[in-house]
């Protein structure tokens, strides 16, 4: 089973060296984050890492998809004739999942009355199946998530506190995609292998790179795979321009975001100051598109010297002094942290230190 997180963010890589101290014990894990951050692959890779891969399986329950009346048998199976429909026994998610890993997702939506049975599988290691008075031990690593505050469920009265402090042993937060941008196009590549239809992956062109990388994506990895996905199924090998697209093909905060009208979309506008660090240092690629450049730069008609003394040099020697005063901006509000630097730039660290070497910036 191989590794199931991507990303080589500084960010990704403390979360992964967390899990693999953390997946060799036995003790309950609670994984909170937004909704698409990747929860259930933080919970595949505790499974992996804990080497329960071997000797069981990895089973996922989704607490809020599954009526309440049928989550009890659904976790903890049932006898034949135990309820009508019951025409024969059923062993259950946390039998299924003996030996290995069981994922509670969405924890806080589950009825008060099974956090209790819950509880005593946990502290007991048993479960009773619906209809059967006898108890049946099993060897599961609980591992729950959840991107609500149990601690608010708690003040409510919908979730035990009792509960809580025996799932919350090991807690793990996973981190939104905005504050990993640097790995929005190591994603972005990633998805669009993975949705190559008849082996002809897409590409984008440079700007729309660095609208990738501009966007907030407030529905995380997820969002961006369903992008990727969609994408992938509208333009089968093709290099896509973000820019020439229908809007509502687009989400609509990236459509605002490219200053868009129905009819097409036009220059990119940012607030965020580390969006227009991302963009810039995109778009400064020596690709040659020199039109671009003086996009980025803000030189208009207007504003541009005359044709014949606006030459290509001395458009690329402002590129180059301006690409310079920015990182050496974001270094020194980064106290000299590359890795910092790198993330107020939206940019791989790896990248940053290329362009550090290029300009002769030192690294201290």
């Amino acid at each position: 089973m191989h590794r199931s997180l991507i990303g080589s963010s500084a960010v990704t890589r403390e979360l992964l060296e967390h899990l693999e101290r953390v997946a060799v014990t036995d003790a309950p894990v609670l994984v909170r984050g937004a909704t698409g951050v990747g929860k259930e692959l933080v919970a595949r890779e505790i499974h992996r890492l804990s080497g329960r891969d071997s000797s069981g399986d990895f089973i996922a329950v989704n607490c809020s998809a599954i009526p309440n009346e049928l989550l009890e048998s659904e976790l903890f199976g049932h006898e034949k004739g135990a309820f009508s429909g019951a025409v024969s026994s059923y062993q259950g998610r946390m039998r299924l999942a003996d030996g290995g890993s069981l994922l509670l997702d969405e924890i806080g939506d589950m009825p008060a009355d099974l956090q209790v049975k819950l509880l005593r599988v946990v502290q007991e290691g048993v479960v009773t199946p619906v209809g059967s008075g006898k108890e049946v031990a099993v060897d599961v690593r609980i591992i729950s998530a959840t991107h609500k505050s149990l601690e608010s469920l708690i003040e409510t009265g919908q979730f035990r506190e009792d509960l809580f402090f025996r799932l919350n042993v090991i807690p793990i937060t996973v981190a939104p995609l905005r504050e990993r941008p640097e790995e929005i196009v190591e994603l972005f590549d990633h998805f669009r292998v993975v949705y190559a239809f008849q082996g002809e992956a897409i590409k984008l062109s440079a700007r729309s790179v660095s609208l990738l990388q501009a966007y907030h994506w407030p529905g995380n990895v997820r969002e961006l795979e369903n992008f990727c996905r969609r994408l992938s199924a509208l333009y089968p090998g093709e290099t896509v321009n973000l820019y020439t697209l229908p809007s509502d093909f687009l989400p609509p905060q990236m459509v605002k975001l490219m200053g868009a009208d129905p009819h097409g979309a036009s220059e990119v506008q940012v607030s965020n100051e580390s969006n227009v660090h991302a963009v810039l240092l995109a778009d400064m690629s020596d690709d040659g598109d020199e039109d671009g450049l003086a996009r980025v730069l803000g030189i208009t008609a207007a504003e541009s010297p005359a044709s014949d003394q606006l030459t290509e040099g001395s458009l690329k020697d402002r590129v180059t002094d301006f690409e310079k005063q920015l990182i050496e901006k974001a270094l020194a509000d980064a106290n000299s942290n590359i890795s910092e630097a790198a993330r107020l730039l939206g940019v791989k660290r790896t990248t940053l230190i290329e362009k550090m070497g290029r300009l002769n910036i030192a690294k201290s």
